[in-house]
């Protein structure tokens, strides 16, 4: 199979979208004070953070049908479907799946999350969806 021009217009959007939470993640990461200052800041950030996770595995997940690639396992799975495919670095793969763990939590477990919680994740995980994004457009251009 192949990717058509609507899949590459829908994967464009989806980045565009992941890119706005990307920058405002980094810029939060960046500021001491949001963690303090109200519980808007943490629930933005539990918020931003979902749905940048769902926009990674939107994008692997219809690029993986669209080219007929293995079924995945689970979410984790879909990404690393793309790492075999040599679409995606391993090194990023293995520095990002805490995020896709944290996204678990944010579903199943978000009574226990405490704002350090999400700070750390904030912090350990918003300069990764850029090079993810940079990834893929590489990977559009090539193809």
């Amino acid at each position: 199979m192949f990717l058509t021009k609507d899949h590459k217009q829908q994967i464009e959007a989806w980045l565009e979208a992941l890119s706005q939470r990307a920058e405002w993640l980094q810029a939060l990461a960046e500021r001491e004070d949001a963690w303090e200052l109200d519980l808007t800041w943490r629930l933005a950030a539990e918020r931003a953070l979902w749905t940048s996770v769902e926009y990674v595995t939107d994008i692997a997940s219809l690029i993986i049908d669209a080219l007929v690639m293995r079924d995945p396992g689970g979410y984790a799975d879909i990404v690393k479907v793309l790492v075999e495919e040599d679409v995606l670095q391993r090194s990023w793969f293995d520095a990002f799946t805490g995020a896709i763990d944290f996204r678990s939590r944010l579903l199943r477990d978000h009574a226990r999350i405490t704002p350090t919680d999400v700070r750390e994740t904030v912090l350990r995980y918003a300069d990764l969806f850029a090079p993810f994004m940079n990834q893929i457009r590489e990977f559009l251009r090539n193809y």
